[in-house]
């Protein structure tokens, strides 16, 4: 039994941290407003969020009003959707919902180390994952990747506790597993299931964990869980827009992957890269952890010599049984983070969130590296506390204007500001980009006519260093807002 002053050192060692992951919350959310939407991704999504909650149709997502959307599943445009129903049609709202998802990713990670992990280290692991800095921006950014974080990592914390747990446990933590696997399929649909469940797959086979595996296969409950929740979605999607299936899982799931600069995509943008460059994205997107395990296991290797690591991770075991569980979770900690290194370093058509679902293996190994001695140290989370301040300073002096550069943010609002009855005609001598059409409310879909009589504006695509900028109402990186007096100006 513990003793009180145990019990106090414990709860001393632990309060930092807690406090530190809750300001890192508490930033992300007083951060939500700040920036304005920028094009193409954060803005796309946030439109088509705001178009579905106008059409009032929540089956098929819109791209325009006359156009739907078959990129991807409705799961976190329906998030985005009802929480600009709930607190009207803005930035913070829209963004609201990676807030939320992100949170259920970080409690599934506790889940998944509870039993193994010290509160200590649990709590570390939990604020590490979140000054992730891909999981950070994603965390309060309109795009689908906090909602498919969070449901990859609920599945990845019900295998693990699947193999924790025995009887009745094990079945309840088979059916959760089928729950997050409904969510990932309504996340991202195929390619979704496959990150869920390729580190599950690897992990069995590395560890030998078969029985397990047939044991939540043969459970009609996770069957019945799992395509009950998800099916009806692509069932009802199928009969009101025919073709979506075929679009959605070849093209989406095969070509986008497979051929470089894909000319198939309906609604993105081909992101043709070097081979391998996932590492690469993952290196970026995890940088605390990676630089924690740069720095420990060469120490812990040629410092302390061959078995260091592996004493590591076995340290504070109370037995046989219990330090095998930590050398289980580490190599399944080392599934998680290459699975999608693996899956993706043959595929050329990339973007940075794809090393999403690398976050939480490598998190978990950097926390097992490390002494929980050094964890009870002011100075681990005062480095942890720094680079939180870091991101603040980024997020409210630094990106809001690198953000309005890529937004037609500035350029409504200054047509707001010379037109203060909204009466006047707004043309684009181009198309308009879908932060446009997000901060006019959708209103330039039909075109902006304007009331005779009125001013007209107009906003074109201009050079950085032409001299229009100097006498236009607002300019962002590519387009100006200027008086329209029916003159060809470029």
């Amino acid at each position: 039994m513990s003793r009180p002053s145990e019990k106090t050192s414990s709860n001393a060692a632990l309060r930092p941290w807690l406090v530190l992951l809750l300001c890192i919350l508490l930033l992300r959310l007083l951060t939500l407003p700040l920036l304005p939407l920028t094009d193409h991704t954060e803005a796309r999504y946030a439109e088509i969020a705001r178009l579905m909650v106008q059409t009032a149709d929540w089956i098929s997502p819109h791209i325009t009003p006359s156009e739907v959307f078959w990129a991807k599943p409705p799961l976190s445009t329906w998030g985005q959707a009802i929480l600009m129903s709930l607190f009207g049609i803005s930035e913070w709202s829209g963004r609201l919902a990676a807030v939320l998802w992100s949170v259920m990713g970080v409690l599934a990670l506790a889940w998944m180390l509870d039993g193994v992990f010290s509160r200590l280290q649990i709590l570390a692991a939990q604020v590490l994952l979140a000054l992730c800095p891909l999981f950070f921006i994603s965390a309060g950014a309109v795009m689908t990747d906090a909602t498919l974080g969070a449901a990859v990592i609920f599945v990845q914390a019900a295998w693990w506790r699947v193999l924790a747990a025995q009887g009745a446990s094990r079945q309840r933590a088979a059916r959760w597993l089928a729950f997050g696997m409904a969510l990932a399929l309504l996340t991202k649909g195929p390619a979704a299931a496959v990150l869920a469940l390729l580190p599950v797959f690897m992990h069995a086979a590395w560890r030998k964990h078969w029985t397990e595996v047939r044991a939540v296969a043969s459970d009609l409950w996770v069957w019945l869980i799992c395509l009950g929740v998800a099916l009806p979605w692509y069932v009802m999607a199928e009969l009101k827009t025919p073709g979506f299936v075929e679009y959605f899982v070849l093209g989406e799931h095969v070509m986008r992957f497979l051929q470089p600069g894909w000319k198939g995509d309906r609604y993105g943008f081909a992101h043709a890269q070097p081979l391998g460059m996932i590492w690469l994205f993952t290196l970026v997107a995890a940088l605390p952890a990676v630089v924690v395990l740069l720095g420990r296991l060469p120490y812990l290797r040629f410092k302390q010599g061959r078995g260091a690591i592996t004493a590591q991770l076995q340290l504070g075991s109370q037995s046989s049984l219990e330090a095998g569980r930590k050398i289980d979770l580490a190599c399944y900690a080392l599934c998680i983070a290459l699975a999608p290194l693996l899956l993706f370093s043959a595929a050329r058509n990339l973007i940075f969130t794809y090393a999403m679902t690398a976050l939480p293996g490598l998190v978990i190994l950097a926390i097992a590296l490390l002494p929980e001695t050094w964890l009870r140290r002011s100075a681990s989370y005062l480095s942890f506390s720094a680079l939180a301040l870091l991101y603040a300073w980024a997020f409210v002096f630094k990106l809001p204007q690198i953000s309005r550069a890529n937004s037609d943010l500035p350029l409504i609002e200054a047509y707001r500001q010379a037109c203060l009855t909204q009466d006047c005609k707004l043309s684009y001598a181009g198309k308009p980009n879908y932060s446009a059409y997000f901060y006019t409310s959708g209103r330039l879909y039909a075109g902006m006519p304007g009331v005779a009589g009125r001013p007209a504006f107009k906003v074109l695509r201009v050079d950085r260093q032409s001299e229009l900028r100097a006498t236009a109402l607002a300019c962002n990186k590519d387009q100006c807002l200027v008086p329209d007096d029916g003159s060809e100006s470029k």
